[in-house]
């Protein structure tokens, strides 16, 4: 039964819309999503439904199943509707393909929307590391100085999969280590700028950045059982 459950939450959350499919292939290949294939009140619903019936055996699940569900809705359910969307400094859209989004809102509207309870205007104004300290407890939270790319992504590497919220010098996004590759996800502004999904250890903003804060969210116990309830 607790197998069953485990599955069917994911199933949902990656079948969230029609035309999955062609959100998939869309992102994939980063373009922007056509809004003829996002239905992200359902998506948003998914979610809602799934902790409902996985509430109930939530304590009887592993911590990595648990991680998995969070993740799930987080990254295949939550931020795949985001990209493209285009990035602005002031920008504090709430729907996907509409007006623009900053950073630190990117970050703060996919986490509320993905059904963590957080105060979103509030954080998104907060410095990146303000952020993640106000989200994960310090024992998931990692800080690098002066490090050299491949150090810093051979540590993200070391902590194993995940999803993370990394705080830059004047940027913050998701780190997606999903076991094979390692994402950055973030409002960009430079390049494209707009959200993207783009390799961690090739990107010139995380590379250039002196000073990185990184957040392993998906870990803390604390923050799964937030969302759970």
């Amino acid at each position: 039964m607790k197998s069953l459950i485990f599955l069917l939450a994911l199933l949902s959350f990656n079948s969230c819309t029609s035309k999955e499919k062609q959100l998939k292939q869309t992102v994939l290949n980063k373009q922007p999503v056509p809004k003829s294939v996002i239905n992200y009140d359902s998506c948003k619903a998914a979610i809602q439904y799934n902790r409902q019936i996985q509430k109930p055996l939530w304590q009887h699940l592993s911590k990595s199943e648990k991680e998995k569900i969070f993740m799930a809705a987080v990254t295949e359910t939550i931020i795949p509707a985001w990209i493209g969307t285009p990035w602005d400094f002031n920008g504090t859209s709430e729907i996907p393909q509409q007006g623009k989004i900053a950073c630190g809102y990117f970050v703060t509207t996919v986490l509320r929307d993905a059904g963590l309870s957080i105060s979103r205007v509030k954080l998104a104004q907060c410095a990146s590391e303000q952020m993640i300290t106000t989200l994960i407890q310090s024992k998931y939270i990692s800080r690098f100085s002066n490090v050299e790319m491949g150090d810093f992504i051979q540590a993200i590497k070391t902590q194993g999969s995940g999803l993370y919220i990394v705080g830059l010098d004047n940027h913050i996004g998701f780190i997606y280590n999903d076991g094979k590759d390692i994402y950055f996800i973030h409002s960009t502004f430079i390049g494209t700028r707009n959200v993207q999904k783009d390799n961690a250890a090739t990107n010139p903003i995380l590379k250039q950045s002196k000073y990185k804060v990184l957040g392993k969210i998906s870990s803390d116990e604390k923050v799964l059982e937030r969302w759970i309830n």
